[in-house]
């Protein structure tokens, strides 16, 4: 049986591209490996994301599921440049907590 699925997420189908399978059987395989990952009790994405929101103390993570919260935290990281609030780094400064960035030629600048 077919059905369509819509991603939103164009690098999740740009690199269902690239394993040598096609995009629906490389999607398949790990939509399958994700559900044997959940059922095997041994990762919890929800716990990662309970910890992301600070709701679950990352001591209670697994090895695996740490990694992964670094990954996430990584990510929300790299995207926070300040544009979604452009007071923000001005608040930081005036609490006094200091605030780094990378200039375009990576030097590394404080606020």
């Amino acid at each position: 049986m077919s059905h369509t699925v819509v991603l939103e997420d164009d690098t999740l189908f740009d690199a269902a591209t690239q394993d040598g399978r096609t995009p629906n059987a490389q999607i398949e395989y790990w939509a399958q490996l994700g559900k044997f990952v959940e059922e095997s009790g041994y990762f919890d994405l929800q716990k990662v994301h309970l910890a992301f929101q600070g709701k679950l103390p990352i001591s209670e993570l697994t090895g695996a599921e740490k990694e992964i919260h670094t990954r996430l935290l990584w990510d929300a990281l790299e995207d926070l440049d300040g544009s979604e609030d452009p007071e923000f780094f001005d608040r930081l400064k005036a609490a006094g907590i200091p605030a780094y960035g990378l200039k375009k030629n990576g030097i590394i600048i404080k606020n």
